[in-house]
């Protein structure tokens, strides 16, 4: 059973790697499950997620295949607008966001999570990036107030909702059942629950039990999903970009009250599109390469732009480093990205890199942005930094930009 001295051990060991909450679980659940998330609730861990909703308005039916007219076109990128409102109950709060083009990732968990956890996972999609003829013809109809779902049953071996590469969990239910349905016009949902199964007592718990689907949950989270009034706040409002370079994926994981040393976090992944330059995992060992982890760069991947508020924030003012300029009124350093090797798990490491990062930090905040070309250039690290207004609160989503005009 994981301790709350692991917790802690783990969490000093990601300060200076640019720790976010995704690295500390990814660390503590390396082995699969829930189970040892749960250790940490037994202990009085409880985790919690604390995601502000904000009401600035997003013109509805953005995503319609549809022609529309001058008068009533949406000029933001609505691929950095949530496409849904989830409407979530109080117990249950998206823990990790992540935004593409044409597909939308959440990762959902109880919010004061009990000695037994629940989990699920949520995928949009524009029409075009699920193909519907997938769902098997037997799969049975539910209702979902005024619309119906199908429930698609698969297997652990063979899933139906592939969760994309870098979350933190998995759907690891032998058998799993899938919703699968429109929630608006232009979008499929995908949308999978887990709990694990109550044995024992509160008193004395059977935390090893084996995790099932939970459909019940998965229908009355996806009842009352609506059109989209909010919007994804982003702390950064980009300026100037290396030429051709755009911004491919953004990624959110809020401040998880329970989870020592978490904050506010926030991600922008960038590329020209060539998945044959930039970012490549490390190579550790001959033809072996590392797994995975929540805080790796996508293959092809040309800059990452990151926003942390975490205890990890502050690297280079820890250890008393010289900066070489002040941006922002912030620090700024010209350091490699890497990360230290793990004592625990030899895959969890990098190589040492080329002067490729520029890290702004002060005040519980760092922003760090990181070139993944061949010849990283400090000019073009600089002003990129020079040219983007960052949040005036840090750890208040809602003061934050609206990511659809803030992200180009």
């Amino acid at each position: 059973m994981r301790t709350e001295e692991d917790l802690r051990d783990a969490l000093e060991h990601l300060a200076d790697q640019a720790a976010h909450p995704g690295d500390v679980r990814a660390h503590l659940q390396s082995r699969d499950t829930r189970r040892s998330r749960g250790a940490v609730v037994i202990i009085g861990t409880a985790i919690a997620t604390a995601i502000a909703a904000v009401a600035a308005a997003v013109v509805p039916h953005v995503i319609s295949g549809g022609e529309s007219s001058p008068a009533t076109q949406d000029n933001r990128n609505t691929a950095w607008s949530p496409w849904v409102d989830l409407n979530l109950p109080k117990h249950i709060q998206a823990v990790g966001q992540r935004l593409t083009a044409n597909s939308q990732d959440y990762e959902l968990n109880e919010t004061v999570q009990l000695t037994w956890t629940e989990y699920c996972q949520l995928q949009l999609h524009r029409n075009g990036d699920f193909d519907p003829s997938t769902i098997p013809a037997d799969s049975p109809e539910i209702n979902l107030g005024r619309q119906k779902a199908r429930v698609v049953t698969s297997t652990k071996t063979k899933p139906f909702l592939q969760v994309p590469p870098r979350f933190r969990d998995r759907l690891i239910a032998t058998t799993q059942k899938t919703l699968a349905w429109q929630p608006m016009d232009g979008v499929w949902a995908l949308l999978s629950c887990e709990s694990q199964r109550k044995l024992g007592t509160k008193q004395l718990p059977k935390i090893d039990g084996p995790v099932d689907p939970n459909l019940k949950l998965a229908v009355s989270l996806a009842t009352p999903f609506s059109p989209p009034t909010r919007s994804l706040r982003s702390p950064v409002k980009l300026g100037e970009l290396p030429k051709g370079v755009a911004p491919r994926e953004l990624e959110y994981r809020p401040l998880e009250k329970g989870l020592p040393g978490s904050g506010e976090n926030f991600r922008i992944l960038l590329s020209d599109g060539n998945p044959a330059t930039g970012y490549v995992l490390p190579v550790l060992k001959p033809s072996k390469f590392p797994k995975s982890r929540a805080w790796d760069a996508g293959p092809g991947d040309d800059l990452s732009i990151t926003y942390d508020t975490s205890k990890g924030w502050n690297q280079m003012t820890s250890i008393s480093a010289e900066p070489a300029a002040i941006i922002h009124g912030m620090n700024a350093y010209f350091t490699q990205g890497k990360t230290t090797k793990s004592k625990t798990d030899s895959s969890m490491a990098s190589l040492p890199g080329p002067m490729n990062t520029l890290r702004l930090e002060s005040q519980g905040v760092a922003v760090v942005i990181t070139s993944y070309a061949t010849k990283p250039s400090k000019e073009s690290l600089r002003r990129i930094a020079e040219t983007m207004q960052l949040a005036k609160n840090p750890k208040d989503p809602g003061t934050w930009f609206d990511a659809a005009t803030a992200i180009p």
